[in-house]
């Protein structure tokens, strides 16, 4: 049984990197930039993002050619992610010495599930399903355009998403989860199984709702679910001020923080 190094977890995580449908992505060997489809983007997201660079160039010039496609693109500047793995080392420096400002910053965290799983103390009350039929799959979209304030999707868009949804459940390959607090719908979340490794992704909860346990519930069943699969390592990006503390206190550990900053084209 191989352990989990803080190496072979923060290789993991790189491979969590998201490229939606519709995405346009610019990847050299020193960095990768994607520009987010219309339907993915939220107030939180924005559409043009440098997920990772370790660059064999001076910062400043990678910024000048990011920057010059953003501007092919139409868009008013870039997200740009940092964290201890990137490179040269000024990077983050440079960003903010060009008026960069910070918008972002997210922890890596692990749970070896090996070792167990955790007690997350689910109130009465709250309950958590499967997303496995139209009826789940809508509650679940509903909560997840609303928590992060996207635009409502059209029919043909969640006839879509429904039918992958359904797929990735009977390989097994994904699966989403939808948790309510006295029968309404509250949180949602979803897991991505790549081998010994469950993504967690996407969890929200809406606002009226937070501090009751759903988020809990939530994560609670994804990791039941992901274990019963096979997976051995649970991974996620938590945000520093909202689901990282949970997820710390729920057992993870933190094996780095990545920060994000907009800069402006």
């Amino acid at each position: 049984m191989r352990p989990w190094t803080p190496q072979r977890v923060l290789d993991a995580a790189i491979v969590m990197e998201w490229r939606p449908d519709g995405a346009s992505e610019v990847l050299t060997d020193g960095y990768r930039l994607i520009r987010y489809p219309d339907w993915a983007l939220d107030p939180s997201f924005p559409a043009a993002q440098v997920t990772r660079s370790r660059l064999s160039r001076p910062a400043d010039a990678v910024i000048d050619e990011v920057l010059a496609r953003v501007r092919q693109w139409g868009l008013l500047g870039v997200a740009w992610w940092v964290s201890d793995a990137t490179w040269p080392a000024d990077t983050e420096d440079r960003l903010r010495a060009r008026g960069g400002k910070r918008i972002d910053a997210v922890q890596i965290l692990a749970c070896d599930l090996r070792d167990g799983l955790p007690e997350l103390g689910i109130p009465a009350g709250v309950t958590v399903e499967l997303v496995r039929d139209e009826r789940t799959f809508r509650a679940a979209s509903m909560v997840t355009v609303r928590g992060w304030g996207r635009k409502e999707p059209s029919e043909q868009d969640i006839a879509r998403d429904l039918t992958d949804a359904i797929r990735d459940l009977a390989a097994w390959s994904g699966f989403r989860v939808v948790a309510s607090v006295d029968g309404a719908p509250a949180s949602s979340g979803g897991c991505t199984l790549n081998g010994e490794v469950a993504q967690l992704w996407g969890a929200v909860t809406l606002p009226a709702f937070r501090r009751r346990g759903s988020y809990r519930a939530v994560l609670a069943e994804r990791l039941r679910l992901a274990r019963d699969h096979g997976t051995e390592l649970a991974l996620v990006k938590g945000r520093v001020e909202t689901s990282g503390p949970i997820l710390l206190r729920a057992g993870f550990t933190d094996y780095g923080e990545e920060r994000c900053y907009w800069l402006s084209r």
